[in-house]
């Protein structure tokens, strides 16, 4: 219990320490690398190396060239209908909507403990994560089928899903691989990942559930360009 409050305290400092800047907006079309704010070095020179939480079932790797852009902890909901409250209907997904916090040099120099914040998150109650900690973009889906992912000055896509795993807990939602719809992008993120999810999940059955309802999730997003 103590040291699961020490990592979500560690989330809320995480994500007020904003640690890194990606350069001027106008910089971002074409932007190769992330920079720290300090010396502008490479991303592999200032936030170390990062390497993802392993899966049971491994999700294909980053498409050759392509580099980590930003890695941050995506807090928020995963949403599902129901089309009656009875157990034998199952809950429909329909998307997600979360707040994503930059959390790029922490994760490549601390990874041990940053695979540690996405359970300790879900333990802090949504209400409860201060108005103060500014996020660095939002997910949310479009249309059903379609995760979109606005990252401000530093980009905007759509994207699809191009393979799933089943999490190491079922109670979990799963690990995915996402690529990059052109349509309407900004910047040049070619592939999303995201990782070591922690709840989500939704019942079985919609056995007493609304009509619509919400599940807490929190995950670790890679995204690569």
């Amino acid at each position: 219990m103590r040291s699961t409050l020490l990592v979500a305290s560690l989330f809320t400092c995480l994500v007020s320490a904003s640690p890194i800047n990606f350069g001027a907006p106008n910089d971002f079309p074409g932007s190769k690398h992330l920079v720290s704010k300090t010396n502008k070095t490479p991303f592999a020179v200032s936030c170390g190396t990062p390497v993802q939480p392993a899966a049971t079932t491994p999700l294909p790797p980053p498409t050759a060239g392509l580099k980590p852009f930003m890695i941050a902890i995506g807090r928020g909901t995963q949403n599902y209908t129901c089309a009656d409250s009875t157990a034998a209907s199952t809950p429909v997904a329909i998307g997600a909507l979360a707040s994503l916090f930059n959390a790029t040099c922490f994760a490549g120099a601390n990874p041990t403990i940053f695979n540690e914040i996405p359970p300790a998150a879900l333990k802090v109650p949504l209400p409860s994560i201060p108005q103060s900690l500014t996020p660095v973009g939002h997910h949310y889906f479009s249309n059903a089928t379609t995760p979109t992912f606005d990252l401000g000055s530093y980009g905007f896509l759509h994207s699809k899903k191009i393979a799933s795993v089943p999490a190491p807990s079922a109670t979990d939602v799963a690990w995915l691989k996402l690529e990059h719809e052109t349509e309407g992008q900004i910047g040049n993120i070619a592939e999303i990942y995201r990782l070591n999810t922690a709840g989500g999940t939704p019942p079985a059955t919609c056995s007493g559930m609304a009509a619509a309802f919400t599940v807490q999730y929190a995950a670790e997003y890679w995204f690569y360009s």
